[in-house]
């Protein structure tokens, strides 16, 4: 039941994530949190792999279909993805010793909440924000820094933050900022995969639940992304602006449950 549980997620996850640019961890963690069956490492792992995997089907499919990034600033944000995201897990590591697992999740989460609500607001309130277009390498890098550090500590992949972030400081539309998040999402996660195997952490989870978590995401990924690729901006627009309000409501729900 477990197994069939954490394989629908992760399917709807994937596949929502593949569309919208969020990447799926936003939608794992607070599920499997929820479920309440593993600990914070564990999920955080698990959510890892999956997201990993929803990337690179996403991000191959996407430059077959003629995509191309501008190069400096898919460089200069992964290399910082990846450095923020080796500072994210060891944070993460540090607090996982020092707290409680409850502790821990409470931590993530009201995080979690504060973006979603700072996303929100990005949204609806697009006046209160510039429209910027960076060019300059050290900021650029200072983007992927704290992305790769929010997603990985978090273990949400980062997206929602990602979409909001890639459209206001570089005005990408929406289309454009969802492929750029996945592939920051990808090397974030890729540095925390990293990590956890040379911390001996990855075996920690459960290999049959690991190898089903990472197939189910490769189709979510392909179904994703074939959706992305036919939908129109305003219809992208209305996809995450409806799970936004969703996971900001799962994340209070989660908070509560903590506390209680």
């Amino acid at each position: 039941m477990l197994t069939l549980l954490y394989a629908l997620t992760i399917l709807v996850a994937t596949s929502i994530g593949a569309i919208s640019g969020l990447g799926g961890g936003v939608i794992i963690k607070p599920v499997f949190d929820l479920i309440g069956q593993d600990n914070a490492t564990v999920i955080g792992i698990y959510s890892a792999l999956a997201v990993f995997t929803m990337c690179l089907v996403s991000i191959s499919r996407q430059m077959h279909k003629g995509f191309r990034f501008k190069v400096k600033i898919i460089l200069l944000v992964s290399f910082g993805s990846v450095a923020g995201g080796l500072l994210g897990e060891t944070i993460f590591s540090s607090l996982v010793h020092a707290l409680t697992n409850s502790q821990v999740k409470l931590i993530q989460n009201l995080l979690l909440l504060v973006t979603l609500l700072f996303i929100i607001c990005s949204v609806f309130r697009p006046s209160i924000f510039p429209k910027l277009a960076l060019q300059n390498s050290a900021l650029i890098f200072s983007v992927g820094l704290f992305l790769g550090l929010i997603s990985v500590f978090m273990g949400i992949g980062g997206g929602p933050l990602n979409v909001a972030l890639f459209i206001m400081l570089f005005s990408f539309t929406p289309k454009q900022a969802t492929v750029y998040s996945i592939a920051t999402i990808f090397f974030a996660q890729l540095s925390k995969l990293i990590l956890n195997i040379l911390s001996s952490k990855l075996w920690q989870i459960n290999l049959k639940i690991a190898i089903i978590i990472m197939l189910v995401a490769v189709i979510g990924g392909y179904i994703g992304t074939l959706i992305n690729q036919r939908l129109s901006l305003a219809a992208i627009e209305a996809v995450y602006n409806v799970l936004m309000f969703l996971l900001t409501l799962v994340t209070v729900i989660n908070i509560a449950l903590v506390i209680v």
